[in-house]
This record gives C-alpha cells, sequence and structure tokens, in this order.
C-alpha cells in the first residue's frame, strides 16, 4: 500500500512539473515567420511575408499581438487581420489546446509543435472556411 502512494505521489509531482514546463516553454515574445491556409477548396496557401507577433504570459493570464496577412483568390486580394489581445489565457495541456484572444478573436489553437525556439499554433476558422497554421518564431 505504501508503496502504491508513494507511485501516485510521484505520478502527481511530475504531472505538475510537465505543466509548468510546457507554460515556461510557451511564456514569452514569438514572432510570425510563416502562415499555411489550407481553404475549403482544399488549395493550400503559404504566406512568407505575413506581420505579426504573439505575446504569452501565463503568470497574468494575458495574451497580446496581432497579425496581418492577405491571400489572392481569382486575382483579388484579400487582407486578414487577427488580434491576439485578450486577459484570459487558458493552456489545457493534456489536449495541448490554448485558448486566447478577446472578442470575435477569441479562438482555440491546437499546439502542432513546441520547442524552444519554435512555436506551431493551428485553428480552423468557420467564418472563412480556412485551416490557419501558425509558424512562430521565439523572439531572442
Amino acid at each position: 500500500m505504501n508503496r502504491f502512494i508513494f507511485i501516485l505521489f510521484l505520478f502527481c509531482v511530475s504531472s505538475c512539473t510537465k505543466s509548468v514546463r510546457f507554460q515556461n516553454r510557451l511564456d514569452g515574445n514569438w514572432i510570425i515567420e510563416r502562415i499555411k491556409v489550407t481553404d475549403g477548396q482544399g488549395d493550400t496557401h503559404i504566406i512568407e511575408n505575413a506581420e505579426g507577433q504573439l505575446s504569452l504570459d501565463f503568470t497574468n493570464a494575458v495574451s497580446a499581438g496581432s497579425c496581418n496577412f492577405t491571400l489572392e483568390f481569382n486575382s483579388i486580394i484579400y487582407p486578414f487581420e487577427l488580434s491576439f489581445d485578450g486577459n484570459n489565457l487558458v493552456l489545457n495541456e493534456s489536449k495541448e489546446r490554448l485558448d486566447f484572444g478577446g472578442g470575435a478573436f477569441r479562438n482555440t489553437y491546437q499546439v502542432i509543435l513546441l520547442t524552444k525556439r519554435d512555436l506551431v499554433l493551428e485553428y480552423y476558422d468557420p467564418l472563412n472556411f480556412q485551416l490557419r497554421k501558425f509558424i512562430f518564431v521565439k523572439e531572442e
């Protein structure tokens, strides 16, 4: 019985540590390197000239930043703007999802990749029928 309690204790401590490490890696300023957009028709667009940044602060549960990019469809250029500003940053580390932003810009992002230097987030925009993947690099 004592072994079971000890193993349960170690499991709880290690899971808390994993959550803290995950948040610590996400915390900070991220710069958008590129965006990959897949539209409802299955066409994929790689946007290399996207401008934007994301700042995550789990201590205060705050996110900040924005992103601007354009897409061309049938020779027409469509501008898109996203705001990452919000004061209710939530991490679900078991599903590796982040909820942040405010108002109409609040979204649930799936964490696809997280290293010390790179972050890839993905979400589906139902209004524009687009799957958007954001590739970020940590600001030094």
